[in-house]
C-alpha cells in the first residue's frame, strides 16, 4: 500500500521536474532549439536550390541546347534558358522569403507569448 508520505514525495518530484522543464524551456529554445532551426533553415534553402537546379542552369546557361551550333540555336537556347533561370530565381526568392519568415516567427514566438500573457 502506498503511504501518504510516498504520495507527497512523488508529487514533490513531479512538481520539481515540471518547474525545471518550464525554467529550462526558454534556454533550450534559444540555444539547442535555435541551432536545430538554423540547420533546418539552411538545409531547406539548399534543398530548394537543388530541386530547382540553379547550379545546373548557371553551368549550362550559354551552351546551346540539343547540340545545335548555329547562331539561331544558340540564340533560342540563350533566351529559353534565361527565362527558365529567371523563373527559377523568382521561385527561389519566394522560398527564401517564406523560410525566413518561418525562422523569424520561431525566434519571436516565445517573446510574443510572454507579451500576450503578462504584459498585455
Amino acid at each position: 500500500m502506498i503511504s501518504k508520505q510516498d504520495t507527497y514525495y512523488v508529487a514533490k518530484i513531479i512538481l520539481i521536474d515540471l518547474l525545471r522543464e518550464i525554467i529550462y524551456f526558454p534556454i533550450w529554445w534559444y540555444s539547442a532549439g535555435l541551432v536545430l532551426a538554423l540547420k533546418f533553415y539552411f538545409k531547406s534553402l539548399k534543398t530548394g536550390a537543388n530541386r530547382l537546379g540553379l547550379k545546373i542552369l548557371l553551368k549550362y546557361w550559354f551552351k546551346p541546347m540539343y547540340g545545335q551550333r548555329d547562331w539561331q540555336g544558340k540564340l533560342i537556347s540563350l533566351i529559353m534558358r534565361t527565362f527558365h533561370l529567371f523563373w527559377n530565381l523568382v521561385l527561389m526568392i519566394i522560398w527564401f522569403i517564406v523560410m525566413t519568415v518561418v525562422l523569424v516567427i520561431y525566434i519571436l514566438l516565445p517573446v510574443g507569448i510572454v507579451y500576450q500573457l503578462f504584459i498585455k
